[in-house]
């Protein structure tokens, strides 16, 4: 049985709903892996919402938080739309403030009427420490989740999910400088598809903001040696003819890069 990859948030920042951004996507970050009835989501951007309706018979649905900017916690206002069993959150305490802390002060009153302990489903969190080694039962076996810091503003966490001989690196959120490049070459070691972070081009790539740019992605994409880089957190201001005409840019250079679109699913 195949591991898939939906494709279901895009954008950094805000979502954009524009129809400048249909043929991409408006919604903020969240890729999901699937394997049979097991479900493996790396952030909760407002692409999450994608996933209602799809979750028949999925037991149990676990979710990699990168960090706790608000766009990548958006789909969580939607988990009572999941008729999933068991929601399993990992991520990581900040500034003396637990994990479930964190996200339970922007989730629920007075801010939205549902919070995460009114939901049907059972909500475990699991604290982690990047460079932690987690496993979640997964269709066939186990799914080994791998961790490293990022390089953004109040913190990343950086995964690598492996599972049946494939690997899948996500690597949004990272600022390349100093030995970060040659960390993250070696974390995505022999990848079979890098996630990457290419909110910015070279051209408007702007210092100390957390992010990279796609020419970035292609260089440690080659360094680790992955058979696929996946471009994706696209900024706010990139419409649909721009990253078009970045994609062709970037397709000259790489036979390997994929430029990631709402609803695409890719086989591992």
């Amino acid at each position: 049985m195949e591991t898939r990859v939906l494709i279901l948030g895009v954008r950094g920042g805000l979502p954009a709903a524009d129809r400048r951004f249909m043929e991409y996507g408006g919604n903020t970050s969240c890729v999901a892996l699937r394997r049979g009835d097991n479900v493996l989501c790396f952030d909760a951007g407002s692409g999450l919402l994608g996933l209602t309706g799809r979750l028949d018979g999925v037991k149990r649905l676990d979710i990699l938080i990168s960090h706790v900017h608000i766009d990548h916690l958006l789909g969580l206002y939607g988990l009572s739309a999941f008729r999933v069993p068991e929601i399993h959150l990992y991520g990581e305490a900040r500034r003396n403030a637990g994990f479930r802390d964190q996200l339970e002060a922007v989730t629920g009153r007075p801010y939205w009427p549902i919070g995460l302990g009114n939901l049907s489903a059972q909500v475990h969190f699991h604290e982690i420490i990047p460079g932690d080694r987690l496993t979640a039962p997964w269709e066939g076996g186990e799914l080994r989740v791998s961790t490293l810091r990022g390089n953004h503003p109040d913190g990343s966490v950086l995964y690598q999910a492996e599972t049946g001989g494939k690997s899948v690196t996500y690597a949004l959120d990272c600022e390349l400088g100093g030995p970060m490049a040659a960390s993250l070459a070696d974390f995505a070691r022999g990848t079979s598809l890098l996630i990457w972070d290419a909110n910015f081009t070279q051209a408007d790539k702007r210092d100390g903001w957390g992010h990279s740019t796609w020419e970035e992605g292609l260089a440690v994409g080659r360094a680790a040696g992955a058979e696929r880089i996946l471009m994706t957190h696209y900024s706010r201001d990139y419409t649909d003819s721009f990253l078009e005409e970045q994609e062709l840019l970037a397709g000259r250079e790489s036979g390997a890069c994929v430029f990631a679109r709402e609803g695409m699913e890719i086989a591992l």
